[in-house]
């Protein structure tokens, strides 16, 4: 994968290397937001592959780099993968990690990490109430 090739040749930590994949990611999420076809099927590849390879990289619960990729990871798997469990499982489980650890950061970190806190609860909100909408429409 290019992402890859460019991290590799310089000395990236961490964190580094999340945000620069993340991204990746996130670029290919929103060209799939309007691509078609056989292109949709490359760039959901491209996308996933991404999400993944950043997502293996070991950061801290209350890391805003890994908290953002949680959220927009969740968000890919909700929207264009069209896999809302997955997208509850991820959001929530980076969510009751991060709920764990919230108690043991400076003030400076709580609100870096809160707000995304925040989101990644807003949507699991959201798309659990969608998914009750939906089942309520399959019972009827």
């Amino acid at each position: 994968m290019i992402t890859s090739k460019v991290l590799n040749k310089g000395n990236c930590d961490g964190e580094s290397k999340a945000f620069f994949v993340k991204m990746v990611g996130d670029y290919y999420r929103y060209i799939a937001e309007n691509a078609k076809a056989d292109l949709l099927e490359q760039i959901k590849k491209k996308a996933l592959n991404a999400y993944e390879e950043a997502n293996k990289i070991v950061l801290p619960p209350c890391n805003p780099i890994k908290l953002g990729l949680a959220l927009n990871f969740s968000v890919f798997h909700y929207e264009v993968m069209k896999n809302h469990k997955v997208a509850c499982e991820l959001a929530d489980r980076a969510l009751q990690e991060a709920l764990d650890k919230i108690d043991e950061l400076e003030e400076d970190d709580f609100r870096d990490a809160k707000s995304i806190i925040e989101l990644l609860k807003e949507n699991l909100t959201l798309w659990k109430e969608e998914e009750d909408g939906d089942n309520q429409i399959d019972d009827l």
